[in-house]
């Protein structure tokens, strides 16, 4: 049965998947399998450092973390007291909404590129504006880290978190960069609260993209978005549709748009996830459902 939880990364090539693993355990198994320095091991670390250099976030200083949910967590004990929260879109990550429930927003949280659940891209405009609203801007790149150019803002008063999940299957690992000056307040706070990910995992990440076993599972993505395209606003990793129907989405492991909003809306919606469902299984999902059925969501 075809999955649309998006929980996962579902690809039909299993020696690609087996020879990035046995690279990790032949090639780093001395380093990869025991305990690394807190903030994460360091060929690991370079390799996310260049990403997000890439992304334009060059100053950045990177840490692994076990996922977003804790990245998040480490953004709220460096930065929010008590009554204070973030300002959080709408649609959202379902992660960063549990840090929206205030009137006292301290910083703005935004992902910048292919936004969850909607797809949305920021323009330059749209940060400048948002980054005008908080002292502080956090940007999430889980969707994003591949294809985004983050143009710049005030970039000493802008934190990074994401999921690396999506890369390839797998893989589990979080991370949080920070501008230097604010990086041994991160340090201090991940050995204190000891969220340490698997040194494994973070080896896993260095050799997926050592070896571009990251580029071919993003181009096998991307060939599912090219597919629902002709039905709904799509990225890589997710589309997003209104459907006529949504109960038959939902029992396939859709998500319900409107849990990713805080307001409770976009109700009518559903997030259908790309990654849990092969190219073959979305063509025959697909075969029998006319392009007006799904009604293209549309950007929120």
């Amino acid at each position: 049965m075809v999955d649309l939880s998006g929980r996962w990364v579902k690809i039909g090539d299993a020696e690609l998947v087996k020879s990035v693993h046995e690279a990790v355990v032949l090639e780093f198994g001395h380093k990869a399998l025991q305990y690394t320095d807190t903030a994460g091991a360091p060929e690991p670390r370079k390799e996310l450092q260049r990403l997000l250099a890439r992304a334009g976030l060059p100053r950045h200083v990177p840490l692994f973390t076990t996922s977003l949910a804790d990245s998040l967590r480490l953004v709220a004990a460096a930065h929010l007291e008590r009554g204070e929260c973030l300002d959080v879109e709408d649609p959202s990550q379902r992660e960063a909404l549990v840090y929206a429930a205030c009137g006292r927003p301290k910083a703005v949280y935004i992902q910048p590129h292919w936004r969850n659940p909607d797809g949305h891209i920021y323009s330059a405009e749209e940060l400048r504006a948002a980054a005008s609203r908080a002292p502080l801007v956090v940007y999430d790149l889980t969707y994003g880290l591949l294809a985004a150019e983050v143009p710049a803002v005030a970039e000493a008063a802008v934190v990074v978190v994401g999921s690396l999940d999506p890369l390839f299957p797998g893989l589990h690992l979080g991370f949080v960069a920070a501008p230097e000056e604010l990086f041994p307040t991160y340090l201090a706070l991940l050995e204190g609260a000891y969220l340490h990910p698997p040194t494994y995992m973070q080896y896993l990440f260095y050799v997926a993209m050592k070896t571009r076993a990251v580029d071919k599972v993003f181009a096998v993505l991307r060939r599912r978005e090219a597919l629902l395209r002709a039905y709904c606003p799509a990225t890589p990793y997710f589309a997003w549709c209104k459907p006529r129907d949504k109960t038959r989405f939902l029992r396939l492991g859709a998500m319900e748009g409107s849990v990713f909003s805080r307001r409770g809306l976009f109700g009518e919606y559903v997030r259908l996830g790309l990654t849990s469902a092969t190219e073959e299984e979305l063509a025959a999902l697909l075969s029998g459902v006319p392009p007006e059925e799904l009604q293209g969501g549309g950007h929120s």
